[in-house]
């Protein structure tokens, strides 16, 4: 009898034991995969957050490489061309660093870095005077190319098979780009962390003395671009926005430029879009603003979010003086809406000075500039 409970005794021990084993190695396996399915949901959403900043720069790049080319359409005159070049290449460089982060695999990705590397080529290498001949046929292309790759449902269909230096008619310069080194790589790097307060200042690529750091602040990302010592442009993606009012922007408009390199703009306009404030300043001469080469601050929330100077190099010399005051001006510009702003401006290769008065339409923004010499209107858009 005692061996028998025994025996039963020894059974129950055994099954104990073997269920013990069973619940520990399927907890153990549950466990396991929680986890796993936690580091593939975290690697998940890390990729799709890459994602994401690659194509918000991409389509940011995109669609300011359309603006510049639709400009390009509307010159006769190779100065103006030349400025509109310089910041396409910006947009285009810009576009195609994006497009390489990009992590989605797409099969005609090819056809669109061949059209960007083709585009790069045109706006560095060609004269001013071929790229306006055939610019028609950039804005086209660049406009395809937004749209396919701003479709909701992934990339859409982009045909290009070379055709913007197809033929051989167009001959590149025998320029070189300027060679960055280690050194102003890691100059840059500090400027960009000192001036904009970023925790990350990461290289992407550089050309022709540009240099270009994938950034961060506050966990916030975005790009900034150093060129000779100066942030020329720097853009955070935006989230929720708090209301800023104006005088607000202009002093942090103010701070951002001179700490990107720019102490000497002056506040010329604002615009309260609600979410935003977006900040033009301009070089001054004697009083008159320098119009045409202007830096464009964005703020939200008390701080600046996008800015962009790559217009202000230009310095202005024998700029005329003013001969007719702004009342007398003011009957050159038909129906004005507002009293005239004294500026300086380069016309068909002249310096000239002007008063520009600024007409709020239906179809959009635009200006008349009466000539401050003979109180004749020298130019509408």
């Amino acid at each position: 009898m005692t061996n028998y409970l025994n025996e039963k005794r020894n059974y129950a021990v055994v099954f104990a034991a073997l269920l013990c084993t069973l619940i520990v190695t399927i907890c153990g396996l549950t466990t396991g995969i929680v986890y796993a399915v936690r580091y593939r949901h975290a690697a998940s959403d890390g990729n799709d957050n890459q994602t994401a900043q690659a194509q918000y720069l991409l389509s940011d790049a995109a669609e300011n490489l359309v603006h510049s080319m639709s400009a390009l359409r509307l010159c006769n005159e190779t100065e103006p061309a030349e400025t509109i070049n310089r910041t396409a290449l910006v947009h285009a460089v810009r576009a195609e660093m994006a497009l390489e982060f990009h992590n989605d695999d797409f099969a005609d990705s090819r056809t669109r870095e061949a059209f960007l590397n083709d585009m790069a080529i045109v706006l560095h290498s060609y004269e001013t005077e071929q790229t306006m001949e055939i610019a028609d046929m950039l804005y086209d292309y660049s406009t395809k190319f937004y749209e396919s790759i701003s479709s909701e449902n992934g990339y859409g269909e982009f045909d290009y098979n070379g055709e913007l230096i197809k033929g051989g008619s167009f001959e590149p310069d025998d320029g070189h780009d300027t060679e960055i080194t280690d050194e102003d790589k890691a100059s840059g790097a500090e400027l960009v962390k000192t001036a904009l307060n970023t925790t990350r200042e990461e290289y992407v690529g550089d050309w022709d003395g540009h240099i270009e750091y994938y950034i961060e602040r506050n966990g916030v990302t975005g790009y900034a671009m150093v060129c000779n010592d100066k942030i020329i442009e720097f853009s955070f993606m935006r989230g929720e926005a708090e209301e800023t009012d104006i005088e607000t922007a202009k002093e942090v408009a103010l701070a951002t430029a001179e700490a990107c390199g720019y102490g000497d703009l002056c506040v010329k306009w604002c615009e309260n879009t609600g979410k935003s404030v977006s900040v033009v300043l301009c070089k001054t001469y004697d009083g008159a603003f320098a119009c045409d080469d202007y830096a464009t601050a964005v703020i939200y929330s008390g701080e600046t979010v996008a800015f962009t100077a790559s217009n202000c190099e230009r310095e202005h010399k024998d700029i005329p003086s003013p001969k007719i005051n702004e009342i007398d001006a003011r009957h050159a510009a038909k129906q004005s809406q507002s009293n005239g702003v004294l500026v300086v401006r380069t016309i068909n290769g002249k310096e000239r000075i002007c008063y520009e008065y600024r007409y709020e339409l239906e179809d959009g923004v635009h200006f008349v500039y009466v000539c401050a010499e003979n109180g004749k209107q020298i130019e509408v858009r």
